[in-house]
């Protein structure tokens, strides 16, 4: 069972930090400039429409702003600020496409208008980060000593699939503000999903240095440990963030997972009976605790949660052979038969139900059934010793003498004495029946 689900925390996690870059878009406006004095006797009209739209930007008052900033630009489209200020406008109407070709504009009249880069990027970060690319990073190139750019170049960066240039950016956001949990934790998300999981634990550490109560970090913490295979340090990590964040049933179910493959498995079932008894969980919930409950011997509660497990997933034929598997061992052969049937309608590959379905027919002395599942699963794999030694006791439970003969020599061919009872067994039938099939010569 393996405990690790990776990344299922991050689009929760990528959703917060560009959360925090659309609140950075608002605050990225330069500050406002009077447009230069033009020549009389326009000045009076046109520097009362810029002033009057900096005085409703200021107040929030974004159509009418953007209104003011149109009727100026009639006049004035060469104004990179105003095109700038309009764009600023159309954002927080939600005008994306205006927006846009604002702060175009803005950028194309003046190429060193940082903020019109910057917002543009932004803009587009959501639904074209591969397009947000170059505005972001001509913003990092205008404001060197700036970390947000390079911050927001990386999340551009990463959305766009290119998870080592990302990683550079991020970097690059970090040395320029070393304690920004926000930039520690996003570069560390970016490591891990990388496959750097040393590296993304010291970031996920850095950052929790500066937010001891950030949650994520905690959980990606937790993972970075997962993927580099300290699942001791991993489950205390995720104890630490369901403490904090109790409704996550991804992370409980994470935890149990982790507590399974640590062979805890009586600290498996308290972390399931907390996760919500709901359709889109109640599967894989029930098909864990049935695993744990196998190994705690508890059989008849492991069959209960296989059989709802079952209900939950009516077409996971995997869940029927675990079913079955348990019912085997219950040796309640009929249910067991029922089970792996299921099991093997749905999924005629599956190697292990044909061979405990071999068993069930053996063990409930239905020797011709159980000739049939071998012949099958003799067609999917090379048929082990043992199943030698059930099928010659199927041939001579049925007084099918040259085959039972056949097949028990066969098994000691290959057995080779490793297994001394059967081996006693077969040797004794294989004297017996050469005797009586040379007598009947």
């Amino acid at each position: 069972m393996n405990a690790s689900v990776k990344f299922r925390w991050l689009p929760f996690l990528t959703a917060l930090a560009f959360c925090a870059s659309s609140a950075l878009a608002q605050t990225s406006r330069p500050a406002q400039k009077t447009p230069p004095k033009k020549s009389a006797p326009a000045e009076p009209r046109e520097e009362s429409l810029a002033a009057q739209a900096e005085q409703a930007i200021e107040k929030k008052e974004y159509q009418r702003a953007a209104e003011l900033l149109r009727r100026y630009l009639a006049d004035h489209p060469s104004d990179s600020v105003a095109h700038f200020q309009l764009g600023y406008a159309a954002t927080a109407l939600s005008r994306k496409a205006e927006a846009r070709a604002a702060y175009e504009k803005a950028a194309e009249l003046d190429p060193k208008l940082a903020a019109a880069h910057l917002n543009l990027g932004l803009l587009l970060l959501d639904e074209a980060p591969a397009v947000a690319v170059e505005p972001l990073r001509r913003a990092a190139e205008l404001q060197p000593g700036r970390a947000q750019p390079r911050f927001l170049l990386g999340q551009a960066l990463e959305r766009s699939g290119k998870l080592s240039d990302a990683i550079a950016a991020y970097q690059a956001a970090a040395e320029i503000a070393p304690d920004n949990s926000d930039t520690r934790f996003a570069l560390a998300r970016a490591q891990l999903a990388s496959g750097a999981a040393a590296d993304a634990e010291a970031n996920f550490r850095r950052a929790l240095e500066t937010r001891a109560d950030f949650a994520p970090a905690r959980a990606g913490l937790a993972e970075s440990l997962i993927a580099q295979d300290k699942l001791e340090p991993a489950a205390a990590e995720l104890e630490a963030y369901l403490a904090a964040q109790p409704e996550d049933a991804e992370s409980r179910f994470q935890l149990a997972s982790l507590y399974f493959d640590l062979g805890r498995f009586d600290a498996v079932l308290p972390q399931l009976d907390k996760i919500p008894a709901t359709p889109a969980h109640a599967a894989r919930v029930e098909s864990l605790r049935g695993e744990a409950l196998i190994r705690l011997r508890r059989l008849d509660e492991a069959a209960s949660a296989f059989e709802r497990a079952t209900q939950a997933a009516p077409r996971e034929a995997a869940l029927y052979a675990r079913l079955g598997r348990v019912r085997l061992e219950q040796r309640d052969f009929p249910a067991a038969e029922r089970a792996l049937q299921a099991a093997l309608a749905l999924d005629a590959k599956l190697t292990d139900a044909w061979r405990d379905l071999t068993s069930v027919y053996y063990l409930a002395e239905k020797y011709a059934q159980a000739l049939r599942a071998l012949e099958l699963l003799g067609q999917r794999e090379t048929l082990a010793p043992g199943s030698w030694f059930i099928r010659a006791t199927c041939y001579d439970k049925l007084g099918m003498k040259p085959e039972a003969l056949a097949a028990y020599e066969r098994f000691l061919a290959l057995d080779q004495g490793r297994n001394e009872t059967q081996d006693f067994q077969a040797r004794q039938r294989v004297r017996l029946l050469s005797r009586e099939l040379k007598r009947n010569r």
